[in-house]
Protein backbone atom coordinates (compact mmCIF):
# COMPACT_ATOMS: atom_id res chain seq x y z
CA UNK A 1 0.00 0.00 0.00
CA UNK A 2 2.62 2.46 0.75
CA UNK A 3 3.85 2.12 -2.81
CA UNK A 4 0.06 3.24 -4.61
CA UNK A 5 0.63 5.84 -6.20
CA UNK A 6 -3.05 6.29 -7.35
CA UNK A 7 -6.17 8.28 -6.57
CA UNK A 8 -6.86 7.21 -2.61
CA UNK A 9 -10.36 8.23 -2.96
CA UNK A 10 -10.83 5.00 -5.59
CA UNK A 11 -9.54 2.90 -2.44
CA UNK A 12 -12.23 3.88 -0.21
CA UNK A 13 -14.10 3.11 -3.14
CA UNK A 14 -13.53 -0.15 -3.50
CA UNK A 15 -13.88 -0.67 0.07
CA UNK A 16 -16.86 1.33 0.50
CA UNK A 17 -15.54 2.33 3.68
CA UNK A 18 -13.95 6.02 4.38
CA UNK A 19 -10.15 5.57 4.42
CA UNK A 20 -9.07 8.75 5.90
CA UNK A 21 -11.47 11.24 8.05
CA UNK A 22 -11.59 14.21 5.57
CA UNK A 23 -14.64 15.18 3.54
CA UNK A 24 -13.53 14.05 0.27
CA UNK A 25 -13.40 10.23 1.67
CA UNK A 26 -16.50 10.52 3.94
CA UNK A 27 -19.65 12.29 1.92
CA UNK A 28 -18.73 10.60 -1.54
CA UNK A 29 -19.63 7.42 0.26
CA UNK A 30 -22.86 9.05 1.92
CA UNK A 31 -23.78 10.41 -1.30
CA UNK A 32 -22.89 6.81 -2.59
CA UNK A 33 -25.22 6.01 -0.59
CA UNK A 34 -28.14 7.62 -1.16
CA UNK A 35 -27.81 7.37 -5.03
CA UNK A 36 -29.41 6.00 -7.61
CA UNK A 37 -31.22 2.79 -8.07
CA UNK A 38 -28.31 1.67 -10.68
CA UNK A 39 -30.64 -1.56 -11.60
CA UNK A 40 -30.19 -1.42 -15.56
CA UNK A 41 -33.24 0.72 -15.66
CA UNK A 42 -35.59 -1.00 -14.07
CA UNK A 43 -35.56 1.64 -10.82
CA UNK A 44 -34.44 -2.39 -8.84
CA UNK A 45 -30.78 -2.33 -6.90
CA UNK A 46 -28.51 -4.78 -8.28
CA UNK A 47 -28.11 -7.64 -5.96
CA UNK A 48 -24.39 -7.86 -4.88
CA UNK A 49 -22.67 -11.06 -5.74
CA UNK A 50 -21.82 -12.86 -2.03
CA UNK A 51 -18.17 -12.32 -0.44
CA UNK A 52 -16.29 -15.56 0.37
CA UNK A 53 -14.80 -15.77 3.65
CA UNK A 54 -11.52 -15.26 2.01
CA UNK A 55 -13.27 -12.05 0.28
CA UNK A 56 -14.11 -10.70 3.56
CA UNK A 57 -11.17 -11.53 5.35
CA UNK A 58 -9.00 -9.52 2.23
CA UNK A 59 -11.26 -6.79 2.66
CA UNK A 60 -10.43 -6.27 6.63
CA UNK A 61 -6.89 -6.89 6.24
CA UNK A 62 -6.72 -4.45 3.15
CA UNK A 63 -8.84 -1.37 5.66
CA UNK A 64 -6.41 -1.67 8.00
CA UNK A 65 -3.03 -1.60 5.14
CA UNK A 66 -5.08 1.52 3.55
CA UNK A 67 -5.91 3.37 7.06
CA UNK A 68 -2.28 2.88 8.48
CA UNK A 69 -0.92 3.25 4.79
CA UNK A 70 1.61 0.03 5.35
CA UNK A 71 2.37 -2.93 3.63
CA UNK A 72 1.59 -6.33 3.91
CA UNK A 73 4.71 -7.34 5.07
CA UNK A 74 4.83 -4.69 7.89
CA UNK A 75 1.32 -5.97 8.73
CA UNK A 76 2.50 -9.45 9.22
CA UNK A 77 5.51 -8.54 11.09
CA UNK A 78 3.43 -6.34 13.78
CA UNK A 79 1.07 -8.99 13.51
CA UNK A 80 3.76 -11.38 14.77
CA UNK A 81 4.69 -8.88 17.63
CA UNK A 82 0.97 -8.69 18.55
CA UNK A 83 1.01 -12.61 19.23
CA UNK A 84 3.88 -11.87 21.75
CA UNK A 85 2.15 -10.16 24.09
CA UNK A 86 0.00 -11.90 26.18
CA UNK A 87 -2.90 -9.53 26.00
CA UNK A 88 -5.34 -9.60 23.29
CA UNK A 89 -3.36 -9.90 19.99
CA UNK A 90 -6.16 -7.78 18.05
CA UNK A 91 -6.16 -5.10 20.74
CA UNK A 92 -2.35 -5.22 20.59
CA UNK A 93 -1.98 -4.82 17.05
CA UNK A 94 -4.29 -1.82 16.32
CA UNK A 95 -1.87 -0.07 19.35
CA UNK A 96 0.82 -1.04 18.00
CA UNK A 97 -0.28 0.86 14.43
CA UNK A 98 -1.39 3.69 16.27
CA UNK A 99 1.92 3.74 18.52
CA UNK A 100 3.55 5.23 14.80
CA UNK A 101 5.22 8.17 14.11
CA UNK A 102 3.39 8.84 10.84
CA UNK A 103 -0.25 8.52 12.65
CA UNK A 104 0.75 10.02 15.92
CA UNK A 105 1.12 13.27 13.33
CA UNK A 106 -2.12 12.54 12.06
CA UNK A 107 -3.53 11.96 15.61
CA UNK A 108 -2.40 15.61 16.34
CA UNK A 109 -4.05 16.88 13.28
CA UNK A 110 -0.56 18.27 12.32
CA UNK A 111 -1.19 16.07 8.71
CA UNK A 112 -4.72 15.93 7.60
CA UNK A 113 -4.14 12.78 6.36
CA UNK A 114 -2.00 9.38 6.48
CA UNK A 115 -0.36 9.90 3.45
CA UNK A 116 0.98 14.20 4.19
CA UNK A 117 2.06 12.34 7.94
CA UNK A 118 4.30 10.23 6.08
CA UNK A 119 5.33 12.65 3.77
CA UNK A 120 6.82 15.09 6.83
CA UNK A 121 8.39 12.81 8.64
CA UNK A 122 10.30 10.87 5.69
CA UNK A 123 11.58 14.21 4.50
CA UNK A 124 13.11 15.38 7.92
CA UNK A 125 10.83 17.90 9.08
CA UNK A 126 9.77 16.14 12.21
CA UNK A 127 12.31 16.14 15.97
CA UNK A 128 11.79 14.17 17.96
CA UNK A 129 13.80 14.02 21.92
CA UNK A 130 16.01 16.80 19.55
CA UNK A 131 16.41 14.52 16.59
CA UNK A 132 15.27 14.39 13.48
CA UNK A 133 13.84 11.29 12.41
CA UNK A 134 13.18 10.39 8.92
CA UNK A 135 11.05 6.98 9.50
CA UNK A 136 7.28 6.65 8.93
CA UNK A 137 7.25 3.26 11.27
CA UNK A 138 9.33 5.11 14.41
CA UNK A 139 7.61 3.57 17.04
CA UNK A 140 6.62 6.42 19.71
CA UNK A 141 7.15 6.03 23.32
CA UNK A 142 6.11 7.56 26.45
CA UNK A 143 7.86 10.90 27.31
CA UNK A 144 8.89 11.43 23.63
CA UNK A 145 8.49 14.88 22.60
CA UNK A 146 8.05 15.92 18.93
CA UNK A 147 8.73 19.18 17.36
CA UNK A 148 8.78 20.59 13.76
CA UNK A 149 12.51 20.69 12.77
CA UNK A 150 12.70 24.52 12.29
CA UNK A 151 10.52 27.64 11.39
CA UNK A 152 8.70 26.20 7.50
CA UNK A 153 8.56 23.13 9.07
CA UNK A 154 6.34 24.62 11.68
CA UNK A 155 4.35 26.75 9.28
CA UNK A 156 3.54 23.62 7.23
CA UNK A 157 1.98 21.59 10.27
CA UNK A 158 0.58 24.72 12.06
CA UNK A 159 -1.44 25.59 8.32
CA UNK A 160 -2.40 21.19 8.46
CA UNK A 161 -3.40 21.63 12.44
CA UNK A 162 -5.60 24.46 11.35
CA UNK A 163 -7.73 22.58 9.18
CA UNK A 164 -7.48 19.40 11.41
CA UNK A 165 -10.10 16.86 10.83
CA UNK A 166 -9.82 14.29 13.91
CA UNK A 167 -10.29 17.16 16.24
CA UNK A 168 -8.25 16.95 19.64
CA UNK A 169 -5.52 14.36 20.20
CA UNK A 170 -6.31 11.40 21.86
CA UNK A 171 -5.58 11.05 26.19
CA UNK A 172 -1.99 10.15 25.87
CA UNK A 173 -0.46 12.51 23.84
CA UNK A 174 -0.59 16.25 25.35
CA UNK A 175 0.05 19.60 22.88
CA UNK A 176 1.74 22.72 24.14
CA UNK A 177 0.80 25.72 21.51
CA UNK A 178 3.06 28.40 23.15
CA UNK A 179 5.72 25.78 22.82
CA UNK A 180 4.53 24.25 19.68
CA UNK A 181 5.68 20.78 20.59
CA UNK A 182 3.82 17.45 21.56
CA UNK A 183 4.79 14.99 24.16
CA UNK A 184 3.96 11.17 24.92
CA UNK A 185 2.49 10.47 27.96
CA UNK A 186 0.92 7.52 27.66
CA UNK A 187 0.47 4.40 25.25
CA UNK A 188 -2.42 4.11 23.20
CA UNK A 189 -5.69 1.94 24.09
CA UNK A 190 -7.20 -0.22 21.47
CA UNK A 191 -10.52 0.33 23.21
CA UNK A 192 -10.37 4.43 23.28
CA UNK A 193 -9.25 4.44 19.16
CA UNK A 194 -11.62 5.42 16.60
CA UNK A 195 -11.25 4.31 13.23
CA UNK A 196 -13.92 5.84 10.80
CA UNK A 197 -15.09 2.44 10.05
CA UNK A 198 -15.95 -0.82 11.59
CA UNK A 199 -13.21 -3.32 11.78
CA UNK A 200 -12.83 -7.03 12.29
CA UNK A 201 -9.52 -7.97 13.45
CA UNK A 202 -10.02 -11.53 14.24
CA UNK A 203 -10.59 -11.61 10.32
CA UNK A 204 -7.14 -9.95 9.77
CA UNK A 205 -5.80 -12.46 12.00
CA UNK A 206 -7.24 -15.74 10.62
CA UNK A 207 -6.00 -13.86 6.83
CA UNK A 208 -2.73 -14.38 7.85
CA UNK A 209 -2.89 -17.68 9.43
CA UNK A 210 -3.18 -19.68 6.49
Amino acid sequence: MNNYKGPKLRLSRRLGVPIAETPKHTLVLERRKVGFGGGGGSGKPRRRKQKSIYGMQLDEKQKLTFYYNIGNRQLRRYLELAKKNPASTADVLVELLEARLDNVLRRLGWARTIWQARQLVSHGHVMVNGRKVSRPGYCVRINDVLKPRNDACKKTVAAYQATAVIGTPPQWLTFDADMFEARVIGSPKSAETQLPFPLKTSMIIEFFSK
